[in-house]
């Protein structure tokens, strides 16, 4: 009897779904030739984000670790909330969003030289894991081009290296 009136309750309430989209992963690192203070420093200013990810149409500070965001991800406008979680000066930046979907991730800077920087960049997202993984390779690059030009040396075109995660 249980079962039935379990059943029965399913049936008048909200159709959405309980469970949440999968959690999928992707990781991209790309070269700058640029010093590690320069890349960095252009990383962490927040509000310039929208400036290469192209998703981002504008971000504000509300306080030292809590941003809004508008971004439009499939042809829509969505607003949102994300708190920086982590920050180490000259070395790591992480984020994760407070409302609209699921998404964290992390950005970590390595000097290869005095004047080349290594960034990698993982995120964990409700995007399909092809996507996700074009999103955050686009993204590197478009900030390849930003970093570069503003610099003394030009920008190679250089590829942006793949690695997955699970």
């Amino acid at each position: 009897m249980d079962a039935s009136l379990s059943d029965n309750s399913l049936e008048t309430t909200d159709p959405a779904p309980a469970v949440h989209s999968a959690i999928n992963a992707a990781q991209r690192l790309v070269v700058v030739k640029a010093p590690l203070a320069r890349v960095y420093e252009q990383w962490s200013r927040i509000e310039d984000l929208p400036g290469f990810i192209t998703s981002l149409r504008e971000v504000r500070r509300i306080d030292d670790t809590h941003f809004s965001y508008v971004w439009h991800p499939n042809g829509d406008n969505q607003q949102g909330i994300f708190q920086i979680v982590l920050q180490i000066p000259g070395r790591r930046i992480a984020w994760r969003t407070m409302s609209n979907g699921f998404m964290s991730g992390v950005v970590s800077f390595e000097p290869v030289s005095e004047q080349k920087t290594e960034i990698t960049l993982k995120i964990r997202s409700i995007f399909d894991p092809p996507r996700l993984a074009r999103r955050l390779e686009e993204y590197l690059n478009n900030f390849k081009r930003l970093v570069e030009s503003e610099g003394l040396g030009s920008s190679s075109g250089g590829s942006v290296a793949r690695r997955e995660t699970e």
